[in-house]
C-alpha cells in the first residue's frame, strides 16, 4: 500500500521506505499516548517529587551510556534485530501501567522503558546509513519525522480527552501496543548482511572502546562539535523538569490543554521536519544546527513571559520547529563527520557522550526548583538564568560552522 511521500523518494529505497513509513506512523500513536502526558500525570495526579521528575526525565539518556556497550556487542551482526528488540522490550513495559498506582512504581515504569528503548540508537543510525542514500537521506527522514508527527498530533488530541474517562493505566497499555507494532514493522525493512571485513574487525570491548573514544583526540570537527552540543544540551535538560513543574504547580495546566499546546506543537515538528531535511540536504547539518540552536533560546524565554496555559503556545511552536532541526542536524552531522565504516562508533560515542549530560543535567534542574521553592523565590526565573547556558552552546555552534566552513575554502 503506497504511503504519503513515497513518489518523492528515490525508487531503490521506496520499499524501505514504505516499511519506515508505517513504522513511524504507529511510533506516532505510541508516543501521542504516552510522551505528551507522563511527567504531567506524575506530578498532578500522583504527587511525585521533583526527584522523580528529574528520574523520568533522565532515563531517556540511560540507555545512551550503555550504547558503546551495544554497539561493541552489535559488530560483526547483523544490526536490525539491535534496533527492534530494545524497542519490543522497552515499550512493552508500558503494559506494566496497569499496576502502577504509587509515584514510585509510576516512575520505575517510565525509566526503565526509556532506559530499554534508548538502547536502540545507534544501530537506528546505523541501519538508516544502510538503507537510504548520502544525497537523499535527510529529506526522507524529514517525510518519515512528519508522519510520525502527524499521528502523534492526531493521538494526543484524543489520549488528552481519554484521559479521564479510562485514565492512563488503560491508556498507557493500549500506547504499547502501537509501539510494538511499529517495531514489527521496522523489522521488516531489508538490510545487508555484515560484511567480511565486519565480522574480521570485531574487537575486544577494551580494544572498541579505546578506539572509540580515539575519535575525539583525530577528528577535532567532531570533538569540537561534541562539546558545543554538551554545553547547550545541559541548559536544555536542565530545564527538561522544570517546563512539567511549572505547568502543574505554577499555570495549573489540565491534561487537555496540555493536549492543545502539544498538538500545535506538532503541526510545526511535521511542517519543521519536511523543511529542515531538504535544508540539511541542499546547505549542511551544522548551519541547520546554528539557526535551530539560537531559535531554541526562545523557548524558555516563552514560559518565563507566559501568565496562562494558552500564552505558552508561542513557546510550544518554535519547540516543534526547533526540536525536528535539532534532531535531524544532530544525527545528519554525526553521520557527516564519520568515516566508512565507522557510523555504527560515531552514533554510540556521540550517544555515550549526551548520555552522560542527560543523566545528571534534569536533576540539576529539579533542585533548582526545590531551592528556589525553599528561598521563595518565583522558580520562572529559572528560565533566563539557564537560558545563558543555552547562549554559550549555540555561540560554540557558530565558531565550528566557522571553522568547517573554512576548512572547506582550504
Amino acid at each position: 500500500m503506497e504511503v504519503l511521500f513515497e513518489k518523492a523518494v528515490p525508487i531503490k529505497s521506496r520499499q524501505a521506505y514504505r516499511y519506515d513509513a508505517w513504522a513511524s506512523i504507529l511510533a506516532g500513536l505510541f508516543t501521542g499516548t504516552i510522551m505528551p502526558f507522563y511527567l504531567l500525570i506524575a506530578r498532578k495526579s500522583l504527587d511525585a517529587s521533583p526527584f522523580l521528575i528529574s528520574l523520568m526525565t533522565a532515563s531517556l539518556f540511560i540507555g545512551n551510556v550503555l550504547s558503546l556497550l551495544s554497539t561493541n556487542a552489535m559488530e560483526g551482526k547483523r544490526k536490525m534485530p539491535f534496533v527492534v528488540w530494545p524497542w519490543y522490550i522497552g515499550r512493552g513495559i508500558f503494559f506494566l501501567m496497569l499496576f502502577a498506582t504509587t509515584p514510585l512504581s509510576f516512575a520505575l515504569i517510565v525509566s526503565i522503558g526509556n532506559c530499554i528503548t534508548s538502547l536502540a540508537s545507534p544501530a537506528y543510525a546505523a541501519v538508516m546509513k544502510d538503507v537510504y542514500p548520502d544525497a537523499h537521506r535527510g529529506r526522507i527522514m524529514g517525510y518519515v519525522r512528519a508522519l510520525v508527527a502527524f499521528s502523534m498530533m492526531i493521538t494526543t488530541l484524543i489520549a488528552g480527552w481519554m484521559m479521564k474517562t479510562i485514565g492512563y493505566e488503560w491508556l498507557f497499555p493500549l500506547g504499547a501496543v502501537f509501539g510494538i507494532l511499529s517495531a514489527y514493522f521496522f523489522s521488516k525493512i531489508k538490510t545487508p548482511s555484515p560484511s567480511s571485513i565486519e565480522i574480521a574487525a570485531k574487537r575486544s570491548t577494551l580494544k572498541f572502546l579505546h578506539s572509540s573514544f580515539s575519535i575525539l583526540k583525530h577528528n577535532r570537527g567532531f570533538r569540537w562539535f561534541a562539546i558545543s552540543v554538551v554545553i547547550y544540551g545541559l541548559g536544555t535538560l536542565i530545564l527538561s523538569p522544570v517546563y512539567p513543574l511549572y505547568q502543574a504547580d505554577k499555570l495549573g495546566l489540565t491534561y487537555r490543554q496540555l493536549a492543545m499546546l502539544t498538538i500545535g506543537q506538532n503541526v510545526a515538528w511535521m511542517f519543521a521536519y519536511i523543511y529542515w531535511g531538504k535544508y540539511i540536504d541542499m546547505r549542511s547539518p551544522l548551519r541547520a544546527t546554528v539557526v535551530n540552536v539560537y531559535l531554541a533560546v526562545l523557548v524558555p524565554m516563552g514560559y518565563f513571559f507566559a501568565w496562562n496555559w494558552w500564552a505558552l503556545a508561542p513557546a510550544h511552536l518554535i519547540a516543534g520547529i526547533t526540536n525536528a532541526g535539532i534532531e535531524m542536524a544532530y544525527f545528519s552531522a554525526v553521520l557527516s563527520f564519520s568515516e566508512e565504516g565507522r557510523t555504527s562508533h560515531y552514533q554510540a560515542l556521540f550517544a555515550f557522550i549526551v548520555g552522560i549530560r542527560g543523566i545528571f543535567a534534569p536533576f540539576i534542574g529539579g533542585a533548582l526548583v526545590e531551592g528556589f521553592v525553599s528561598l521563595g523565590w518565583d522558580i520562572k526565573l529559572i528560565f533566563p538564568l539557564v537560558s545563558i547556558i543555552l547562549v554559550v552552546g549555540a555561540t560554540m555552534q557558530v565558531i565550528g560552522l566557522r571553522r568547517d566552513t573554512n576548512a572547506q575554502k582550504a
